[in-house]
């Protein structure tokens, strides 16, 4: 029998739905977007010096990017040691995306069916915004639509506290799945993917939903794992 229709909840505020001085999100940005294209590696240490100058920024601004970045999870600041991006062992990625499959399944399962259509008309604006972010070749857009898009789909959950657990877990394994988004590969079966939740949403079909909320997050992690794990070999990452 299909769930009756609920209200939806507020989500919870966070760091992140706090407006963040321009300066300081146009820093952040720059470092995902590097992040993204590889140019930031896994324990590349993230230096003020550096930032200022690659980005062209004040220092209280670039300090201010990197402690929003580390209360999201993105960036880590090892004991004696600067801001670094983190380099997952395969036990934590593993570990990492176990909890991530446990919250997509349970937001799948707790999505109420029939969709509301103007709910479904929000689901399915965000994927055809990511599917034009794709198509431009904008990364930093590209990343910024995924998240909203999935913000959307497993919003319907109606559960503030389990939609927002996701959204937290989506920026800690921000430093492993971002690859997927500059692999043109990845990214068109992304899309592909992204189409066909919708779809699953349109036929009430709570499996197929389930089957690609969780599959949806392979590719990118297998990316990682070939990149930065394979033959347990780390990665040098250069002061930045």
């Amino acid at each position: 029998m299909p769930h009756a229709a609920k209200t939806p909840t507020p989500v919870p505020r966070t760091a992140r739905d706090v407006e963040l001085p321009k300066q300081v999100a146009a820093v952040i940005a720059a470092i995902e977007t590097d992040i993204i294209r590889g140019r930031i590696l896994p324990r590349t240490r993230l230096i003020e010096d550096h930032l200022m100058e690659d980005y062209d920024a004040k220092r209280h601004v670039v300090r201010a990017a990197l402690a929003e970045l580390q209360r999201l999870g993105v960036v880590t600041k090892p004991r004696h040691r600067g801001a670094e991006l983190p380099l997952f062992t395969a036990e934590e990625l593993d570990n990492l995306y176990a909890m991530r499959t446990v919250l997509h399944r349970a937001a799948a399962q707790a999505t109420s069916f029939p969709v509301p259509r103007a709910r479904l008309a929000e689901v399915a604006a965000a994927m055809r915004a990511h599917a034009a972010a794709a198509r431009s070749g904008d990364l930093i857009r590209i990343h910024r639509e995924n998240m909203t898009f999935h913000r959307a789909l497993f919003g319907l959950c109606d559960n503030p506290y389990l939609a927002e657990s996701i959204r937290l877990h989506d920026w800690l394994s921000f430093p492993a799945r971002a690859y997927g988004a500059a692999d043109a590969g990845a990214l068109a079966e992304a899309c592909l993917e992204h189409e066909a939740m919708v779809d699953a949403l349109r036929a009430c079909d709570r499996e197929a939903l389930e089957h690609l909320a969780i599959n949806h997050m392979e590719r990118a992690r297998q990316l990682y794992v070939q990149k930065f794990l394979a033959g347990a070999v780390r990665p040098a990452g250069r002061i930045y």
